[in-house]
């Protein structure tokens, strides 16, 4: 049996699979079993935020397995110790707790509000066409109806209200309410971004109220909105912050970081994970750290998105199937006047890959080493796949 073949017959049908089969990557290229070479600007669903297989990241990996792979959280190791540090330092004063996935670190922060709120408040307002994960209680807080309505009913506890709407949240508030949770940029939802004053309203509606701030940082952290987290362009600290995603460059792991001065609400025994914060995805994301900081890839990938958003912007000129293109740093969204799916497809028959979320949006996150050339060609496919790609 072929790759397809054992997938069909043995996996649950829960991804829609296009392309070829994959079988080595480098940088922003992917090759194929038969030798074909693919520029891949959407890198891992933005997991591979350096690129495929970076040289130091694979070294680290190679080096770290050598040593030691796992630990139970019920015993000290250095990495793990470590890793927390470093983020500290690169964010606000908190402690951290170490999961596998966005969905996870979205469930401790549930669960950490709702010890906050001491039985009495444990409402949750969230974003409309926000996407927190696939676990209960993430799905829960996802705004957007496709992926809740199957499996329904949902837990209760969460308020969904526009997002950019700040009277909206005020009107929301309730005496129930501990928490809102947002992403200062929606990805899933078609890239869409807060605006500075409404995510600064936002802030100060929750220091006044005692709500806690829950910013979703599981794509845009990691630089890749031309800072460490994209909450410091607002000029704004939230209470807890979630990552994901890029935090390991390839490997699973997530980090909720909780403000320091109310972290021990968290006792032995509240929670757990039991491959959380391992030796050798700690070991990855150590060094994914110092590359981002060693190669200046935050200032890179703002002067990249510039440069991203500037091509895309000329296209727009030239294309009248493009409303309107958006991004920040190296997260960019192409908002079309008909379904992405097909430009997508035609987009991967030339050898490019994007992403379309949300019906009509070509999403593009590169990952941050990726050049000037790589984003001309990859625009100027995008071009082509637009005239033929079914969208007449």
């Amino acid at each position: 049996m072929n790759t397809r073949e054992l997938l069909a017959e043995y996996t649950l049908p829960t991804y829609r699979r296009y392309g070829p089969v994959f079988v080595k990557g480098k940088g922003s290229w992917l090759w194929d079993e038969h030798g074909e070479q693919y520029l891949d600007l959407f890198p891992g669903w933005g997991v591979s935020i350096l690129g495929h297989c970076h040289p130091r990241i694979s070294a680290a990996v190679c080096e770290q397995a050598q040593k030691l792979i796992h630990l139970p959280n019920n015993l000290y190791q250095h990495e793990q110790a470590v890793l927390a540090r470093d983020l500290v330092k690169c964010a606000f004063p908190s402690k951290v707790f170490f999961g596998n996935s966005g969905a996870e670190a979205i469930e401790g922060a549930i669960k950490f509000s709702r010890l906050y709120g001491k039985g009495t408040r444990y409402e949750i307002i969230t974003m409309s066409n926000s996407f927190h994960g696939r676990t209960a209680g993430a799905l829960a807080a996802t705004g957007q109806k496709k992926y809740q309505t199957p499996f329904k009913p949902l837990l209760p506890g969460f308020r969904e209200v526009p997002f950019n709407d700040y009277p909206a949240l005020e009107r929301a508030c309730t005496d129930t309410t501990v928490a809102v949770l947002l992403e200062p940029i929606q990805g899933e939802g078609g890239v869409n971004i807060a605006d500075e004053e409404y995510l600064r309203q936002v802030a100060q509606f929750c220091a006044r109220h005692d709500l806690l701030l829950i910013v979703d940082e599981v794509q845009t952290g990691m630089g890749r909105t031309g800072r460490m987290f994209c909450y410091e362009h607002y000029g704004i600290t939230p209470d807890l912050m979630t990552l994901s995603k890029g935090l390991g460059a390839g490997l699973p792991i997530s980090a909720l970081l909780v403000k320091d001065t109310i972290a021990d609400l968290m006792q032995p025994g509240t929670h757990a994970s039991t491959f959380g914060g391992s030796p050798l995805v700690t070991r990855a994301a150590r060094e994914a750290l110092r590359i981002i900081k060693d190669e200046n890839l935050r200032e890179r990938a703002q002067t990249m998105g510039d440069f991203l958003c500037g091509a895309l912007h000329k296209l727009q000129k030239d294309s009248p199937r493009i409303i309107a293109v958006r991004g920040k740093g190296l997260m960019t969204a192409v908002e079309l006047s008909a379904d992405a799916a097909p430009v997508f497809q035609e987009c991967l028959k030339r050898k490019v890959i994007v992403n379309a979320t949300h019906g009509n949006v070509l999403r593009i996150m590169p990952a941050l080493t990726v050049t000037r050339e790589e984003i001309e060609q990859g625009v100027e496919v995008i071009s082509e796949s637009l005239k033929n790609g079914g969208t007449e």
